[in-house]
């Protein structure tokens, strides 16, 4: 018997999510806010990003659910810059301490499979317009960026952490 398609990404969201709590459950304070230069960001800000983009996932999945065709407002942007829209939203968690960032991250995630549970697998194909997820873009395609997009980040993660411990670092 075929795996069905939700079961497939509520999985590799989760190993995802796994493998970046993993990492990130032994980063102290300090080296979760390092910064190697004045515009990276830290692994706190990585995280934060995460959170912010699984939060925007799912307000535009739940438009792809209940609209026909939903354009994200960022469509309508004549200029619309994925660098900056990531570096506002990151901005707006500036805020958070080291465990409100981990703690935000673990609500994103639980958002994100409750969505999960709650959908059939005929609107996975329903359909949407995003300037940087796609035009058309279905729901499932929607649903797999998370575990995707994350992987990249676990790796900046570690790099992070190991620049942070190197003992020859200023």
């Amino acid at each position: 018997m075929d795996r069905s398609p939700i079961a497939e990404i509520r999985q590799k969201l989760r190993e995802s999510r796994q493998s970046t709590l993993q990492l990130i459950r032994n980063i102290d304070q300090e080296t979760a806010t390092f910064r190697p230069r004045p515009d990276a960001w830290s692994v706190k800000e990585h995280v934060t990003h995460l959170a912010a983009v699984e939060e925007s996932i799912i307000h535009f999945a739940h438009r792809i659910l209940n609209e026909d065709c939903p354009i994200s407002p960022l469509c309508y942007e004549i200029a619309f810059n994925q660098e900056a829209w990531n570096n506002r939203a990151v901005a707006e968690r500036a805020g958070y301490t080291w465990p409100q960032a981990i703690a935000a991250l673990t609500k994103s995630h639980q958002d994100l499979l409750d969505l999960l549970a709650n959908i059939s697998e005929e609107s996975l194909n329903r359909v949407g317009a995003h300037p940087t997820w796609g035009d058309p873009v279905t729901l499932a395609s929607i649903l797999r960026i998370p575990y995707r997009h994350e992987r990249g980040h676990r790796d900046e993660i570690i790099a992070l952490a190991e620049f942070k411990s190197r003992p020859e670092r200023p």
